[in-house]
């Protein structure tokens, strides 16, 4: 399905895009079992193993028990005993919702808090208090440091859960456009869709993550105008360079096309290029016949022309260089980097089986006529406007003669062109086919802007109507994100204007904290600069986490400190000064750090107690931030611990005299680990020292 077979010398031309995509397809094969492989080798942690889970496992048989009701399910939260009384709260809405408050005070709370008072909880409880609806336990001393066992056990493991070892999933993130500048809305997809890959693998499942470049639509200008201008370029361009120029001359030509003013850099890109196309008329003719012979350019190249499909390549490999700056920057490694060009083809002997047994029609004058009707009928009954009517009818009229898969509600995906030409759809739908071939997934999320959310919801839709894809075969899920946006105005950026050398972003943040971290001049260079690079990625990576993935970044156009200052407040930094700082009193300390089980003598205060159980809370934080596809849950999570501990060890110091208080040395080990690891799965490395 990935490919059509080459054709032999006796029927026609070598078909080389069908070759280089079986090629490729082995390729991805292999790295398909070696991370199957790794992923086989990977011993989970169990998630009802943890302190916390066996703990509510504990508290729910018991009163399951005393009840008689096998399926009754108590809510047991976590809360601070200097606020509320205890350490976790329980109630049992099953039971309350029978009589409603009062009732359950008087007949269910009395149990409930005899149950938990009783010998079989000596050992997890020290003390039991009712009030109102509410059981509060405050926990023994000794169950709260022994619960840190594992964090010291499981070391960086600490935290991982199974609860999605049965999942295969496909996260397809970045998707840069080939030949065209790479802008700061990639940053965002980027880094969205590498950590939450990082929070599937976390949970146990196996992850693919995979780079959907465009490297294919609109490409014939690319491979015409490197031809035709390839005398006009600058002596100075790079490759990579001119292809960045002819996409600039090329939406100049279809501003002029499309009547628009020029700006005065437009007029000079049209210059270097077409400087005996003098006026909007002769600019715009000059456009027309540029776009047919591109269109001609394109077709050969779907049909594998050697000679298209060899600069096709070239190209793409210039732009991918390109993009590899960022990604280095940013040290982010995609397990796949499969362009469009990969599924073009698959998609096509879909629309072709489609058409066959009926699941895609083409869209006729006929149909026109009906769905004109359809919408006379809706605007009669008022459903719909006037302009919703006529936008309705003009979208109808664009489709006749393309290939479409009839949708619900009298919607429909245009998956062919008129003239048989494939586009996004026909290829989005190829690489469900082929990834379903290749990788079986349970899962596929797209991490793309909000802008392609009607488009993707058909996608999906088609993919059920066509049976390609089923909801019960494939969870579809788009996780989009919000724009970048002018701090001053709150209006949209541009991919022009947002960013668009985020290089220059990264360097520039580099520097900032290089400047901050050589204040104390305890640094060699090599150290200095590992400590400046890893904060400056921490910073973008959290303040980006940090947002609400649906809402709007903003930035401050033409003030590029401002933005890396913005970044640095948005808690990443404090995070991980946090973890340094715990681990700097530990490597001031020097010694081993005994195991909770070897501590006899010790006392926990209140901020110990909360602050343990907040340590126990990572693997509940990082399975629910994977199921929620929501990094933003894990990150407010790594706020809450930093936030309690550092008034905490500021307060009640570790090291006194030369002495360290075990309990708390032990503590202060578990915090460092649970937040470096918290860290790790955000993309963040604590650097060795700051």
């Amino acid at each position: 399905m990935l490919a059509r077979p080459a054709h032999s010398a006796s029927n026609g031309p070598v078909d080389e895009l069908a070759k280089l995509n079986i090629q490729r397809r082995q390729e991805v094969e292999t790295q398909r079992d070696n991370l199957i492989t790794q992923h086989g080798e990977r011993q989970q942690p169990v998630a009802a193993d943890y302190p916390l889970a066996q703990l509510r496992t504990r508290i729910r048989e018991a009163l399951r028990a005393r009840s008689g009701r096998p399926e009754l399910e108590p809510d047991i939260a976590v809360s601070a005993r200097n606020e509320f009384g205890g350490d976790l709260v329980i109630k049992v809405p099953e039971l309350l919702k029978q009589g409603g408050a009062r009732p359950y005070i008087s007949d269910h709370v009395p149990w409930i808090a005899e149950v938990l008072q009783g010998p079989d909880f000596a050992d997890l409880v020290a003390e039991v208090a009712t009030k109102g609806i509410y059981v509060n336990l405050k926990l023994s001393d000794r169950w709260l440091l022994d619960s840190l066992t594992p964090i010291l056990s499981l070391a960086e493991r600490y935290g991982e859960v199974d609860t999605q070892a049965a999942r295969r999933v496909v996260v397809d993130y970045s998707s840069p456009n080939v030949a065209k500048v790479l802008h700061a809305g990639h940053i965002r997809s980027t880094i969205i869709g590498h950590v939450l890959g990082n929070l599937h693998q976390a949970c146990g499942a196996l992850v693919y993550r995979l780079n959907h470049i465009n490297d294919f639509g609109g490409f014939g200008f690319s491979l015409e105008g490197y031809r035709r201008f390839a005398e006009r370029f600058p002596s100075e361009l790079t490759d990579n360079q001119r292809l960045l120029a002819l996409y600039s001359l090329r939406r100049a030509l279809e501003r002029v096309a499309g009547g628009d003013t020029l700006s005065e850099a437009d007029q000079a890109t049209v210059a270097q290029y077409l400087p005996e196309a003098t006026t909007p008329e002769a600019q715009t003719q000059a456009y027309r016949e540029f776009e047919a012979a591109s269109n001609e350019r394109f077709e050969r190249l779907e049909q594998g022309d050697p000679e298209e499909v060899a600069l096709w390549s070239r190209m793409v490999q210039w732009s991918l260089a390109d993009f590899e700056t960022f990604y280095n920057a940013l040290d982010i490694h995609i397990d796949f980097v499969l362009g469009e060009s990969f599924y073009f083809q698959a998609g096509n002997e879909l629309v072709q089986t489609w058409l066959n047994t009926g699941k895609a029609v083409t869209f006729t004058e006929a149909m026109l006529a009906a769905e004109v009707a359809r919408l006379d009928e809706l605007l009669a009954a008022e459903k719909i406007t006037s302009a919703e009517r006529d936008r309705g009818e003009e979208a109808a009229a664009k489709d006749v003669g393309a290939v479409v898969v009839p949708l619900r509600d009298g919607a429909r995906l245009v998956i062919l062109r008129a003239d048989g030409r494939s586009i996004y759809a026909t290829r989005d739908l190829g690489a469900i086919g082929v990834r379903r071939a290749l990788f079986d997934p349970t899962d596929i999320t797209y991490v793309v802007g909000q802008e392609q959310k009607v488009h993707f919801d058909r996608v999906f839709q088609a993919a059920e109507a066509t049976g390609l894809a089923t909801p019960a075969e494939i969870t579809f899920k788009h996780l989009f994100f919000g724009f970048y946006v002018d701090a001053g105005t709150r209006k949209k950026l541009s991919s022009r204007d947002s960013v668009s050398n985020v290089n220059q972003l990264l360097t520039a943040s580099v520097e900032h904290f290089r400047n901050r971290v050589g204040e104390r001049g305890d640094h060699g260079p090599a150290e200095l600069e590992e400590a400046a690079t890893q904060l400056a990625i921490g910073s973008l990576v959290f303040n980006d986490l940090k947002q609400d993935v649906k809402g709007a970044v903003e930035i401050a156009t033409g003030d590029l400190q401002k933005t890396i200052g913005d970044f640095e407040k948005s808690g990443g930094a404090y995070v991980v000064y946090t973890a340094c700082r715990a681990r700097s009193i530990l490597t001031k300390h020097g010694g081993p750090v005994p195991a909770p089980q070897a501590i006899s003598s010790f006392e926990l205060n209140a901020q110990e107690a909360a602050l343990i159980l907040k340590l126990l809370c990572l693997p509940e934080r990082l399975a629910a931030a994977a199921e929620q596809t929501d990094p933003v849950v894990l990150v407010r999570y790594l706020l809450d611990v930093a936030s309690a501990y550092n008034p905490y060890y500021a307060k009640y110091p570790v090291l006194k005299d030369g002495e360290a208080n075990q309990a708390r040395l032990t503590l202060t080990k578990a915090v460092q680990q649970t937040l470096s690891n918290g860290l790790q799965h955000c993309h963040i490395t604590c650097p060795p020292r700051i």
